[in-house]
């Protein structure tokens, strides 16, 4: 009877813990689309999709990014939206969060006075190198062959810094029971050459001083997300 009772107990113990089991782990994907440009800045959009270690949980924040096209760094940062979506079982499924004066990105066209930027469906990787010496392309530019290049350090630090101040502008948010501990994601600790790959790339033709662009798409340590960002590539 006492064995009975001890074994009745462990599988009442391990069904009220399967849930826990159970839980996903928090997750992180980032992924920049190129939305406009005019004659001295690229506009981009980014959307940062975080889990929050619940299953069915999905918040979206999406934010605009205004960068230089002579110097690569990003010039500003406004929000866009951020959706909280709670699954099917969520009362209510939708949460919008309040943000300050959140940006129109097709106010851009007239305010700016920006054309649409579209990524090509397929690039030319095969014209790329991604090495310790940075990210080197031979393209065709204005008004002929051009090469690009930008050293390994200062990608690396417009990824970073990038990456951090976007998290700050739009700071994590708890949903639920998730979001405990620190977040998992921490931009410093991708490693280019080992954690990248470039996904595509296009030359922009604008002016005879335009720089190229690479998308390079990266795994999150752990599995715990991917980033897809744009980078400009200066001429050599």
């Amino acid at each position: 009877m006492r064995n009975w009772a001890t074994r009745a107990l462990l599988a009442v113990l391990l069904v009220g813990a399967l849930p826990v089991m159970a839980t996903p782990p928090r997750t992180l994907d980032i992924r920049d689309r190129l939305f406009a440009r005019n004659a001295d800045t690229l506009f981009l959009i980014r959307e940062t999709r975080d889990n929050h270690g619940l299953h069915g949980v999905t918040q979206t924040d999406t934010l605009l990014i205004f960068r230089n096209l002579s110097g690569g760094d990003d010039r500003g940062f406004q929000g866009v939206a951020r959706v909280v979506d709670r699954g099917p079982d969520g009362n209510p499924r939708v949460e919008t969060l309040p943000l300050s004066a959140p940006a129109n990105p097709y106010d851009l066209y007239h305010d700016f006075d920006a054309w649409p930027l579209d990524p090509p469906r397929f690039g030319a990787p095969s014209a790329i190198t991604l090495s310790e010496s940075g990210l080197h392309l031979d393209g065709f530019g204005f008004s002929g062959p051009a090469r690009y290049h930008l050293p390994l350090s200062e990608l690396t630090a417009r990824m970073q810094d990038s990456l951090r101040a976007s998290l700050q502008i739009l700071p994590p948010h708890t949903v639920g029971g998730g979001s405990i501990g620190p977040h998992p994601f921490d931009p410093a600790a991708i490693d280019i050459l080992r954690d990248c790959d470039v996904s595509n790339n296009m030359v922009l033709r604008h002016a005879d001083t335009d720089p190229a662009l690479v998308q390079l798409t990266c795994e999150i340590e752990d599995g715990l997300g991917r980033v897809e960002l744009w980078f400009l590539i200066p001429q050599a």
